[in-house]
């Protein structure tokens, strides 16, 4: 389980460093307060592959136009404030006595050893090439991106991007990525399509799960019954209400895709991590505890570590109510993201267990960036 985290020169992280995680944590705070930041910076540090890099600029909506206008910029908005003279490092650091560290910096000469050369000095004779754009010169505009990662100190491997006027590239290198833990990222505005649920949906079936997922869709709606997988043109989960009448997934809102994809990853990812970005979106108050409930218990279950952030007073409530049963005792923690006038305006993470956050709100005390 990952105890903390240390983070500089990442996205509005110029030096924070946040400690005292637990199974299931919750982060709350004002608007552009750091909250998904925390998360991409947690993604990031249990995935340190070039494919995550791309995945975030994404889920950002950065426009893919803009980078081929302006390769030298693809990379700005990962730095503190731009500044791309400064390394991005986050650390973590776990339970195990395990800690592992990334470091992300500009580094504009990975494009000099992609020129098309000719060798001919192998054994077999044989010619080997290795070629690069051939719209890409010396005068061409590009940017690249090197990831390194040590793991209890010792350098474990290095990988690159490079941002070029046509695309941005994962440049050619044999890397062993480092397998720290799974992770899985669920944002604000996700919609899952039914392919991919329907895939997560046999899985959880094949390994003797599928009853978490009907719990999680009776959360929403109690009258469903069956929950099946069919194959007619495309996969999808098909609902079977009392009623007897089969429908499919889409038709039953954000709120059962939403839950859908969070159950799943549970299920599906033993001793994993799984973000949840604004967690209460789609669902009902009078839900929520229940949705809290489950969550408890599969991280309990499971060994997955949840970090989700709200701006829900009510989602926050039912989180503190469900954390202080005597089944969950010691499982929860919350975080507020807030700026500090004693360091500058840096962000930082005030930590609440799950007594002392009852107390506030029980005694109207702000724990939202209020």
């Amino acid at each position: 389980m990952i105890t903390d985290i240390s983070i500089q020169n990442f996205r509005c992280f110029e030096n924070t460093s946040i400690s005292g995680f637990r199974n299931v944590n919750l982060i709350t705070g004002k608007n552009n307060s750091g909250k998904t930041a925390l998360l991409e910076s947690l993604f990031v540090a249990n995935s340190p592959r070039p494919e995550t890099i791309i995945s975030l600029k994404r889920y950002r909506r950065e426009s893919p136009e803009f980078e081929q206008a302006l390769p030298e910029k693809s990379w700005d908005s990962l730095f503190f404030n731009q500044d791309k003279s400064k390394k991005i490092s986050i650390q973590i650091n776990e339970e195990i006595n395990q800690s592992s560290r990334v470091h992300m910096f500009i580094n504009n000469e990975l494009a000099d050893s992609l020129i098309e050369i000719d060798e001919s000095n192998n054994a077999s004779g044989r010619i080997a090439k290795r070629y690069i754009d051939p719209l890409l010169n010396s005068k061409s505009k590009r940017s690249g991106l090197q990831i390194s990662v040590t793991v209890n100190n010792n350098t474990y491997f290095e990988a690159s991007l490079l941002a070029t006027s046509k695309n941005i590239s994962i440049l050619p290198k044999n890397v062993e990525f480092p397998n720290i833990r799974n992770v899985s990222l669920i944002l604000a505005s996700d919609l899952f399509l039914n392919i991919y649920l329907a895939n997560e949906y046999d899985k959880a079936r094949f390994n003797n799960r599928e009853r978490e997922v009907l719990n999680g869709f009776q959360i929403i709606d109690p009258s469903i019954q069956v929950v099946e997988s069919f194959n007619i043109g495309s996969p999808m989960i098909y609902l079977q209400k009392e009623d007897k009448k089969r429908f499919p997934l889409s038709l039953f809102g954000d709120a059962i895709n939403r839950v859908a994809a969070i159950i799943l990853s549970m299920v599906n990812n033993h001793s994993s991590i799984l973000l949840i970005d604004e967690i209460e979106n789609g669902i009902h108050h009078n839900n929520q505890a229940k949705l809290w409930r489950m969550i408890f218990r599969l991280s309990k279950e499971l060994n997955v570590q949840i970090f989700s952030t709200t701006h829900s007073l009510e989602m926050l409530t039912a989180f503190t109510n469900v954390g202080l049963e005597s089944e969950f005792s010691d499982l929860a923690a919350h975080f507020e993201m807030a700026r500090s006038f004693k360091t500058d305006h840096q962000i930082i993470g005030i930590r609440r267990d799950i007594e002392t956050l009852e107390y506030s709100l029980s005694h109207d005390r702000g724990v939202r960036g209020e």
